[in-house]
């Protein structure tokens, strides 16, 4: 999503029951405390649209059947399956943890010193997750968001130091 302001916390796997109830699987890498949940963004069309629990049963620490209101049947709770479930980044406490999606905003620069350009978004694939970047230029590129091509994270001044394939924004341009 590229949106550094929330923390994907699950998404809906499929329907329950015929009364709009959703079996959810919960992402347990996440610290929040879920029976403190009154309300949810759900991810649609890539927009965070909020949606207010109506009751939450857990069957396990990673799997759970969520009513939300105004989902009242088999049907609407249809429209949401393969949704992504997000919280506020502010609704959880990150300890000195820095996720990958929180480095949207970020200058990168590779370890000759040159500048490669500023994140403006974070997208997980399946098997893989890519930043996409500007340019100086103005051009835009998409690099690996690969823990291992990480050599520096500097919160304070926004600055991601990473060890690039030579070639590699070429190849992209």
């Amino acid at each position: 999503m590229g949106d550094a302001g929330f923390v994907e916390i699950g998404y809906i796997q499929r329907t329950h029951g015929i009364n709009g109830e959703l079996a959810v699987s919960l992402n347990s890498s996440v610290e929040f405390n879920p029976e403190e949940l009154e309300s949810v963004f759900l991810e649609i069309e890539g927009i965070p649209v909020p949606f207010f629990i109506t009751r939450i049963r857990f069957q396990n620490p990673e799997k759970a059947i969520v009513k939300f209101d105004d989902v009242d049947s088999i049907d609407q709770a249809q429209e949401l399956y393969g949704v992504k479930m997000l919280i506020p980044s502010t609704s959880i406490e990150l300890e000195d943890e820095v996720y990958l999606s929180d480095l949207v905003g970020y200058k990168v620069r590779n370890t000759d010193k040159s500048e490669v350009g500023v994140i403006v978004d974070y997208t997980e694939y399946s098997m893989n997750a890519t930043f996409e970047l500007v340019t100086p230029d103005g051009k835009h590129v998409l690099i690996p968001a690969a823990d291992e091509l990480i050599v520096e994270v500097d919160t304070s001044a926004k600055l991601l130091e990473m060890e690039l394939p030579e070639g590699l924004i070429d190849l992209n341009l």
